[in-house]
Protein backbone atom coordinates (compact mmCIF):
# COMPACT_ATOMS: atom_id res chain seq x y z
CA UNK A 1 0.00 0.00 0.00
CA UNK A 2 1.35 2.98 -1.15
CA UNK A 3 1.81 6.30 1.45
CA UNK A 4 -1.06 8.21 -0.51
CA UNK A 5 -3.26 5.57 -0.48
CA UNK A 6 -3.24 4.79 2.91
CA UNK A 7 -3.59 8.55 3.35
CA UNK A 8 -7.04 8.59 1.69
CA UNK A 9 -7.90 5.56 3.36
CA UNK A 10 -7.31 7.38 7.00
CA UNK A 11 -9.23 10.16 5.54
CA UNK A 12 -12.09 7.83 4.19
CA UNK A 13 -12.81 6.25 7.69
CA UNK A 14 -14.41 9.68 8.76
CA UNK A 15 -17.19 8.10 6.53
CA UNK A 16 -20.00 5.99 8.42
CA UNK A 17 -19.16 2.09 8.30
CA UNK A 18 -22.03 1.33 6.16
CA UNK A 19 -21.16 4.10 3.47
CA UNK A 20 -17.52 2.59 3.53
CA UNK A 21 -18.60 -0.82 3.22
CA UNK A 22 -20.56 0.14 0.11
CA UNK A 23 -18.44 2.77 -1.86
CA UNK A 24 -14.98 2.97 -0.11
CA UNK A 25 -13.31 0.91 -2.84
CA UNK A 26 -15.01 2.91 -5.92
CA UNK A 27 -14.25 6.39 -4.12
CA UNK A 28 -10.59 5.52 -3.12
CA UNK A 29 -10.23 4.45 -7.06
CA UNK A 30 -11.20 7.41 -8.15
CA UNK A 31 -9.12 9.47 -6.12
CA UNK A 32 -6.01 7.57 -6.69
CA UNK A 33 -6.68 7.31 -10.58
CA UNK A 34 -6.62 11.53 -10.65
CA UNK A 35 -3.63 12.30 -8.37
CA UNK A 36 -0.64 13.08 -10.29
CA UNK A 37 2.23 10.71 -10.29
CA UNK A 38 4.48 10.37 -7.82
CA UNK A 39 2.56 12.45 -5.40
CA UNK A 40 2.66 11.24 -1.84
CA UNK A 41 0.11 12.71 0.15
CA UNK A 42 -3.96 14.03 -0.60
CA UNK A 43 -4.46 17.54 -2.52
CA UNK A 44 -5.65 19.93 0.27
CA UNK A 45 -8.80 20.26 -2.28
CA UNK A 46 -9.25 16.67 -2.23
CA UNK A 47 -8.71 16.68 2.04
CA UNK A 48 -11.04 19.63 2.07
CA UNK A 49 -13.98 17.13 0.00
CA UNK A 50 -13.54 14.44 1.49
CA UNK A 51 -14.41 16.19 4.89
CA UNK A 52 -17.51 18.14 4.21
CA UNK A 53 -18.55 15.07 2.38
CA UNK A 54 -18.52 12.98 5.72
CA UNK A 55 -19.67 16.14 7.49
CA UNK A 56 -22.58 16.49 5.09
CA UNK A 57 -23.61 12.41 5.34
CA UNK A 58 -23.00 12.47 9.29
CA UNK A 59 -25.29 15.22 9.26
CA UNK A 60 -27.70 13.88 7.74
CA UNK A 61 -28.29 10.61 9.43
CA UNK A 62 -30.05 11.93 12.76
CA UNK A 63 -32.86 12.61 10.61
CA UNK A 64 -33.30 10.38 7.84
CA UNK A 65 -36.15 7.92 7.77
CA UNK A 66 -33.57 4.62 9.23
CA UNK A 67 -32.16 6.92 12.02
CA UNK A 68 -36.19 7.91 12.97
CA UNK A 69 -36.66 4.23 12.81
CA UNK A 70 -33.63 3.57 15.73
CA UNK A 71 -34.68 6.46 17.51
CA UNK A 72 -37.92 4.80 18.01
CA UNK A 73 -36.70 0.96 18.97
CA UNK A 74 -33.78 3.23 21.41
CA UNK A 75 -36.87 4.72 22.67
CA UNK A 76 -38.30 1.44 23.70
CA UNK A 77 -35.28 -0.07 24.74
CA UNK A 78 -34.53 2.80 27.18
CA UNK A 79 -38.36 2.67 28.27
CA UNK A 80 -38.04 -1.21 29.11
CA UNK A 81 -34.46 -0.77 31.03
CA UNK A 82 -35.20 2.19 32.78
CA UNK A 83 -37.49 0.44 35.66
CA UNK A 84 -34.17 -1.57 36.27
CA UNK A 85 -32.18 0.99 36.54
CA UNK A 86 -34.28 2.50 39.57
CA UNK A 87 -35.00 -0.86 40.84
CA UNK A 88 -31.19 -1.31 41.31
CA UNK A 89 -30.64 2.34 42.64
CA UNK A 90 -33.62 1.53 45.29
CA UNK A 91 -32.94 -2.28 46.39
CA UNK A 92 -29.35 -1.76 48.10
CA UNK A 93 -30.82 0.82 50.69
CA UNK A 94 -34.54 -0.88 50.98
CA UNK A 95 -32.67 -4.15 51.63
CA UNK A 96 -30.14 -2.33 54.21
CA UNK A 97 -33.03 -1.12 56.21
CA UNK A 98 -35.44 -3.96 56.03
CA UNK A 99 -32.43 -6.58 57.24
CA UNK A 100 -32.04 -3.88 59.95
CA UNK A 101 -35.75 -3.88 60.92
CA UNK A 102 -35.50 -7.69 60.92
CA UNK A 103 -32.75 -7.90 62.86
CA UNK A 104 -33.32 -5.42 65.99
CA UNK A 105 -36.79 -4.07 64.97
CA UNK A 106 -37.99 -0.53 65.00
CA UNK A 107 -35.63 2.03 66.50
CA UNK A 108 -37.36 5.72 67.26
CA UNK A 109 -35.25 8.39 65.61
CA UNK A 110 -33.77 5.42 63.07
CA UNK A 111 -35.57 3.18 61.63
CA UNK A 112 -39.12 3.14 61.99
CA UNK A 113 -41.69 0.72 60.64
CA UNK A 114 -43.44 3.45 58.15
CA UNK A 115 -40.05 3.78 56.69
CA UNK A 116 -39.79 0.20 55.84
CA UNK A 117 -42.99 -0.10 54.78
CA UNK A 118 -42.67 2.89 52.47
CA UNK A 119 -39.08 1.29 51.21
CA UNK A 120 -40.94 -2.12 50.50
CA UNK A 121 -43.44 -0.42 48.36
CA UNK A 122 -41.39 1.74 46.80
CA UNK A 123 -39.40 -1.42 45.68
CA UNK A 124 -42.96 -3.36 44.54
CA UNK A 125 -44.04 -0.29 42.49
CA UNK A 126 -41.39 -0.28 40.68
CA UNK A 127 -41.40 -4.00 40.29
CA UNK A 128 -44.89 -3.82 38.74
CA UNK A 129 -43.67 -0.88 36.66
CA UNK A 130 -41.32 -3.39 35.10
CA UNK A 131 -43.53 -6.24 34.29
CA UNK A 132 -46.31 -3.88 33.01
CA UNK A 133 -43.74 -2.29 30.65
CA UNK A 134 -42.42 -5.06 29.23
CA UNK A 135 -46.05 -6.51 28.86
CA UNK A 136 -46.91 -3.56 26.62
CA UNK A 137 -49.21 -2.03 29.56
CA UNK A 138 -47.39 1.61 29.62
CA UNK A 139 -50.22 3.30 30.62
CA UNK A 140 -50.49 1.77 33.37
CA UNK A 141 -46.96 1.46 34.02
CA UNK A 142 -46.22 5.23 33.28
CA UNK A 143 -48.94 6.13 35.72
CA UNK A 144 -47.55 4.13 38.42
CA UNK A 145 -44.24 5.82 37.65
CA UNK A 146 -45.70 9.17 37.75
CA UNK A 147 -47.34 8.70 41.30
CA UNK A 148 -44.30 6.87 42.60
CA UNK A 149 -42.14 10.31 41.64
CA UNK A 150 -44.45 12.28 42.83
CA UNK A 151 -44.56 10.80 46.09
CA UNK A 152 -40.32 10.65 46.39
CA UNK A 153 -40.65 14.47 45.68
CA UNK A 154 -43.06 15.53 48.03
CA UNK A 155 -41.45 12.79 50.55
CA UNK A 156 -38.34 14.85 49.96
CA UNK A 157 -39.35 18.52 49.74
CA UNK A 158 -42.29 18.56 52.84
CA UNK A 159 -40.08 17.74 55.43
CA UNK A 160 -37.44 20.09 54.76
CA UNK A 161 -39.53 22.61 53.07
CA UNK A 162 -39.09 25.35 56.64
CA UNK A 163 -35.19 25.35 55.42
CA UNK A 164 -36.13 24.98 51.74
CA UNK A 165 -33.56 27.40 49.76
CA UNK A 166 -31.51 27.05 45.92
CA UNK A 167 -28.36 24.73 47.64
CA UNK A 168 -31.22 21.84 48.14
CA UNK A 169 -32.23 22.35 44.26
CA UNK A 170 -28.94 20.12 42.80
CA UNK A 171 -29.33 17.44 45.41
CA UNK A 172 -33.22 17.25 44.34
CA UNK A 173 -32.77 17.40 41.54
CA UNK A 174 -30.31 14.33 41.27
CA UNK A 175 -32.11 12.50 43.35
CA UNK A 176 -35.76 12.90 41.18
CA UNK A 177 -33.89 12.74 37.40
CA UNK A 178 -34.02 9.38 37.56
CA UNK A 179 -37.26 9.09 38.19
CA UNK A 180 -38.70 11.83 36.09
CA UNK A 181 -36.72 10.54 33.18
CA UNK A 182 -38.17 6.73 33.30
CA UNK A 183 -41.88 8.56 33.13
CA UNK A 184 -41.05 10.42 30.27
CA UNK A 185 -40.24 7.56 28.62
CA UNK A 186 -43.14 5.38 29.65
CA UNK A 187 -45.18 8.11 29.05
CA UNK A 188 -44.37 9.03 25.44
CA UNK A 189 -43.07 5.32 24.12
CA UNK A 190 -45.63 2.63 22.53
CA UNK A 191 -44.86 -0.84 22.89
CA UNK A 192 -41.82 -0.87 25.32
CA UNK A 193 -41.50 -5.00 25.00
CA UNK A 194 -40.44 -4.83 21.88
CA UNK A 195 -37.47 -2.72 23.57
CA UNK A 196 -36.92 -6.21 25.34
CA UNK A 197 -36.62 -8.60 21.86
CA UNK A 198 -34.51 -5.94 20.56
CA UNK A 199 -31.81 -6.65 23.41
CA UNK A 200 -32.86 -9.59 24.41
CA UNK A 201 -34.44 -10.85 27.61
CA UNK A 202 -31.56 -13.41 28.69
CA UNK A 203 -28.71 -10.71 28.40
CA UNK A 204 -30.80 -8.15 30.17
CA UNK A 205 -31.79 -10.22 32.89
CA UNK A 206 -28.25 -11.60 33.38
CA UNK A 207 -26.58 -8.14 33.43
CA UNK A 208 -29.66 -7.15 36.31
CA UNK A 209 -28.64 -9.47 38.28
CA UNK A 210 -24.61 -8.40 37.76
CA UNK A 211 -25.45 -4.54 38.58
CA UNK A 212 -27.98 -5.46 41.57
CA UNK A 213 -26.09 -8.15 43.18
CA UNK A 214 -22.68 -5.89 43.12
CA UNK A 215 -24.26 -2.77 44.40
CA UNK A 216 -26.23 -4.74 46.89
CA UNK A 217 -22.29 -6.22 48.28
CA UNK A 218 -20.71 -2.63 48.38
CA UNK A 219 -23.67 -0.95 50.11
CA UNK A 220 -23.95 -3.61 52.59
CA UNK A 221 -20.17 -3.65 53.09
CA UNK A 222 -19.27 0.05 52.13
CA UNK A 223 -18.21 0.75 55.97
CA UNK A 224 -15.09 -1.68 55.42
CA UNK A 225 -14.79 -0.85 51.90
CA UNK A 226 -12.75 1.75 50.27
CA UNK A 227 -14.32 4.43 48.28
CA UNK A 228 -12.57 3.03 45.38
CA UNK A 229 -14.94 0.50 45.50
CA UNK A 230 -17.15 2.55 44.15
CA UNK A 231 -15.56 1.89 40.65
CA UNK A 232 -17.10 -1.43 40.26
CA UNK A 233 -20.74 -0.67 39.24
CA UNK A 234 -19.16 2.76 37.37
CA UNK A 235 -16.89 0.27 35.58
CA UNK A 236 -19.93 -2.21 34.79
CA UNK A 237 -21.52 0.16 33.28
CA UNK A 238 -18.78 1.80 31.58
CA UNK A 239 -18.70 -1.90 29.94
CA UNK A 240 -22.35 -2.14 28.60
CA UNK A 241 -22.17 1.11 27.16
CA UNK A 242 -18.82 0.43 25.38
CA UNK A 243 -20.28 -2.75 23.97
CA UNK A 244 -24.08 -1.08 23.31
CA UNK A 245 -21.83 2.02 21.41
CA UNK A 246 -20.70 -0.04 18.73
CA UNK A 247 -24.23 -0.10 17.09
CA UNK A 248 -26.68 2.81 15.95
CA UNK A 249 -29.44 1.35 18.00
CA UNK A 250 -26.97 1.30 21.28
CA UNK A 251 -25.32 4.77 20.91
CA UNK A 252 -29.36 6.11 20.76
CA UNK A 253 -30.27 3.69 23.56
CA UNK A 254 -27.19 5.14 25.54
CA UNK A 255 -28.26 8.58 25.23
CA UNK A 256 -32.05 8.43 25.98
CA UNK A 257 -31.00 6.45 29.36
CA UNK A 258 -28.71 8.77 30.45
CA UNK A 259 -30.57 10.97 32.75
CA UNK A 260 -31.77 7.67 34.11
CA UNK A 261 -28.11 6.08 35.17
CA UNK A 262 -26.01 8.59 35.25
CA UNK A 263 -27.31 10.17 38.45
CA UNK A 264 -26.96 6.77 39.91
CA UNK A 265 -23.99 5.58 39.09
CA UNK A 266 -22.15 8.86 39.73
CA UNK A 267 -24.20 9.41 43.29
CA UNK A 268 -21.03 7.55 45.01
CA UNK A 269 -18.55 9.70 43.26
CA UNK A 270 -20.58 13.21 43.92
CA UNK A 271 -20.99 12.11 47.52
CA UNK A 272 -17.00 11.54 47.75
CA UNK A 273 -16.48 15.03 45.81
CA UNK A 274 -19.01 17.62 47.37
CA UNK A 275 -18.03 15.81 51.17
CA UNK A 276 -14.27 16.53 50.85
CA UNK A 277 -14.64 19.83 49.56
CA UNK A 278 -17.87 21.51 51.80
CA UNK A 279 -17.39 18.95 54.92
CA UNK A 280 -13.63 18.93 55.18
CA UNK A 281 -12.47 21.85 52.51
CA UNK A 282 -10.07 19.32 50.93
CA UNK A 283 -9.71 18.05 47.02
CA UNK A 284 -8.63 14.59 48.08
CA UNK A 285 -11.79 13.48 47.43
CA UNK A 286 -12.18 15.95 44.51
CA UNK A 287 -8.81 14.59 43.07
CA UNK A 288 -10.17 10.95 43.89
CA UNK A 289 -13.93 11.76 42.01
CA UNK A 290 -12.05 13.19 38.98
CA UNK A 291 -10.09 10.04 38.99
CA UNK A 292 -12.87 7.36 39.51
CA UNK A 293 -14.44 9.29 36.17
CA UNK A 294 -11.39 8.88 34.24
CA UNK A 295 -10.92 5.33 34.82
CA UNK A 296 -14.48 4.71 33.98
CA UNK A 297 -13.87 6.83 30.04
CA UNK A 298 -10.76 4.81 29.85
CA UNK A 299 -12.66 1.57 30.30
CA UNK A 300 -15.41 2.63 27.86
CA UNK A 301 -12.99 3.40 25.31
CA UNK A 302 -11.36 0.22 25.12
CA UNK A 303 -14.66 -1.69 25.25
CA UNK A 304 -15.44 0.09 22.48
CA UNK A 305 -12.26 -0.61 20.80
CA UNK A 306 -12.19 -4.38 22.09
CA UNK A 307 -15.09 -5.00 20.53
CA UNK A 308 -14.97 -3.10 17.24
CA UNK A 309 -11.92 -5.63 16.52
CA UNK A 310 -13.62 -8.83 17.55
CA UNK A 311 -16.18 -7.84 15.80
CA UNK A 312 -13.89 -7.08 13.04
CA UNK A 313 -11.82 -10.25 13.11
CA UNK A 314 -14.98 -12.22 13.08
CA UNK A 315 -16.80 -10.68 9.85
CA UNK A 316 -15.79 -12.43 6.76
CA UNK A 317 -12.99 -11.08 4.39
CA UNK A 318 -13.95 -8.79 1.25
CA UNK A 319 -13.59 -11.26 -0.81
CA UNK A 320 -16.05 -13.33 0.33
CA UNK A 321 -18.67 -10.71 0.86
CA UNK A 322 -18.19 -10.01 -2.68
CA UNK A 323 -19.58 -13.79 -3.60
Amino acid sequence: MSDLERHYRRLLRLYPRDHRARHEEEMLGVLMAAAEPGRRRPHPQDVADLISGAAAIRLRRPISPQSLMWWRDAARVAAALGPLVLLIQRFPAAFREIEMYVQRGPEPGVLSTGTVVEQALGLLVYVAVTVLAWHDHRWIAAGLAWASTIWLGADLVIPSSYSWGLSNLLPLGLVLLPYVAVAVLLTGTAHPQRGVRLVGRRRVLIWFAVFLGTTTVIRLLEATMGMWWELVPLGLTAIVCGMAARSPLGRRSIVLLAPAFLPVVLTGVLFIAMWSWWGESSITGVTQAIGMVCAALAVFVSTVYLTGRREAAGAPPREAARL
